[in-house]
């Protein structure tokens, strides 16, 4: 993997590194980059949430990593809910990828408690009338 980054970094590839799941492979990865080349490093933190792995720690020591290369950015990617955005803002991820559902999710943030609640309770109230259950 180094050599093949190494290589195209060095003739001035942009790179998009991707499924890398570990601060190790991110570290190999970042000393393997021409710094004056373009590059992002793909980190799925969804993927890693699916399997119960917190994915932050990566996220964060990979961007105190690359803060001082400005040609290298993290990318937040295998987003699986909205909330991802503003833990990837929170920690300053330079980049992350979101499918068309999330992003529309993130439309609701700052609803009230309230206005959730009687979403919710009107969602079951649809629910309970398409079922034709019967008490």
């Amino acid at each position: 993997m180094g050599r093949v980054i190494k290589e195209l970094s060095n003739n001035g590839i942009k790179l998009n590194i991707t499924a890398v799941y570990t601060f190790k492979q991110t570290y190999k990865i970042f000393h393997n980059l021409n710094k004056k080349t373009k590059s992002i490093i793909s980190i799925f933190a969804g993927r890693m949430s699916d399997k119960g792995k917190d994915p932050l720690p990566i996220f964060k020591k990979s961007i105190s990593l690359t803060r001082k290369s400005k040609n290298v950015e993290i990318l937040w990617a295998s987003t699986r809910e909205a909330y991802n955005y503003i833990l990837a803002k929170k920690i300053n991820c330079n980049i992350i990828t979101m499918p068309p559902k999330v992003i529309n999710q993130i439309e609701a943030f700052g609803k009230t408690y309230r206005s959730m609640t009687i979403d919710t309770v009107k969602g079951f109230l649809a629910d309970s009338k398409k079922s034709n259950f019967k008490i």
